[in-house]
């Protein structure tokens, strides 16, 4: 398996357009309040990370509980 990415360097921050792209399959909805984290998911854990890079998988051990269903390799980015 190749290496899983650098979170704090991999992240993608969001930015101001004018205009959204449009594409088959794609949907965006606004994000009024969270937090924004990275989950990792390694052969034998998850890791969650804050936009910081900050390991928090032990505040939201609840999520990283759930990502132990995700397939080894898989990264998730998202807001909770």
């Amino acid at each position: 398996m190749s290496a899983l990415p650098t979170p704090a360097a991999d992240r993608q921050m969001a930015r101001a357009e004018p205009v959204l792209p449009q594409r088959p399959g794609w949907w965006y909805e606004p994000k009024f309040d969270g937090h924004r984290t990275i989950m990792v998911r390694a052969e034998d854990t998850v890791t969650l990370y804050a936009r910081s890079g900050r390991v928090v998988t032990s505040q939201w051990m609840d999520l990283a509980t759930a990502g132990m269903e995700l397939l080894p390799g898989t990264v998730l980015d998202g807001v909770m």
